[in-house]
């Protein structure tokens, strides 16, 4: 199975790497930049499950539109907010039989790509990895979680046979791959909680364990966990009771270190993905209250205003 992976940040950097090193027939298709530093330092994973550097292949955009090669399985695993941009550069790799699963967060990033290239080559996607790119261009893996979820939509019998093959593709070292049957309803899990993290750690202005340690910041925690468990089920899709524990205990420890990816890229002054996690999260909210949540989605929004004003 050929495999694309576009973009080599901490999710494409990290799955993508792990594929390779096990021998499967991955290429990333990097911008210039990402480019140029993975063919200088290499692709460098650090993590729990063991430190690796590899010399991945790497095509552009360009030659990829010049190549006419397509790609059984595609992995996109760049930001929310660079999915148009990508899909105009990996479009040329999409073949009849070609499988395109996203690794984004949130929920929209579906109706544009099977409205470019038909549901039935979209599958559904979402991991659980706490990791990042380190200055110097290394994935640095915080700890061993690392599971990565996909499904067809629909599963059904006529996906069977091909949804093995994937699994069995991507089943490796270095990560838990599940297969899901409703694999809308994983995404959705994840999304309650990421959204709360966001919200908790934008308007604490700190840490999970920083906002917990202030005062009254168990009662604030705790709201902001019942709001985004209230939308997700009012969507269909109620937390999981072992998420909800999980959850619970991660916002109630004062020690916690645990950031959210939109608070983390506010502080470094890069795009956030404000719309992608919190503003759509909030137009599904079918009637349910969620002041803490809009706060924090006015936070990103007048810190992206700033972003481009300085920027102009």
């Amino acid at each position: 199975m050929r495999i694309l992976v576009v973009g080599a940040g901490a999710v494409g950097g990290y799955y993508g790497g792990r594929l390779l090193q096990v021998g499967r027939d991955v290429t990333f298709l990097l911008r210039d930049g990402r480019a140029a530093q993975i063919r200088e330092r290499g692709l460098n994973l650090v993590s729990p499950r063991g430190d690796v550097s590899l010399q991945p292949p790497i095509v552009s955009a360009e030659q990829l539109r010049g190549s006419g090669e397509r790609y059984d399985l595609i992995l996109v695993s760049t930001k929310s907010y660079a999915l148009d941009a990508a899909i105009e550069d990996f479009a040329p790799a999409v073949g009849p039989g070609s499988l395109v699963m996203p690794l984004l967060n949130g929920m929209r990033h579906l109706d544009h790509l099977d409205a470019r290239f038909g549901r039935e080559h979209v599958l559904g996607g979402t991991v659980r990895i706490m990791a990042e790119v380190l200055p110097n261009g290394d994935v640095w893996q915080h700890n061993p979680l690392d599971e990565l979820t996909f499904g067809f939509r629909p599963h059904s019998a006529a996906t069977t046979a091909r949804s093995a093959q994937i699994r069995e593709a991507l089943t490796v070292f270095g990560f838990s791959t599940i297969e899901s049957p409703d694999v809308i309803g994983a995404m959705w899990q994840k999304w309650w909680f990421l959204a709360a993290i966001g919200t908790t750690c934008l308007l604490a202005g700190g840490s999970l364990g920083e906002a917990r340690r202030s005062p009254g910041g168990d009662l604030f925690t705790r709201a902001v966990l019942d709001e985004c468990m209230a939308v997700a089920a009012a969507n269909g899709f109620p937390p999981l009771p072992s998420l909800v524990e999980e959850m619970r205990e991660r916002f109630g420890d004062p020690e916690s270190t645990m950031t959210s990816s939109l608070y983390r890229d506010m502080n470094a002054g890069a795009a956030v993905e404000s719309d992608q996690i919190l503003g759509d999260f909030i137009r599904r909210a079918n009637g349910t209250d969620v002041p803490l949540l809009r706060a924090a989605y006015v936070r990103l929004k007048v810190y992206e205003a700033q972003r481009d004003a300085a920027r102009s």
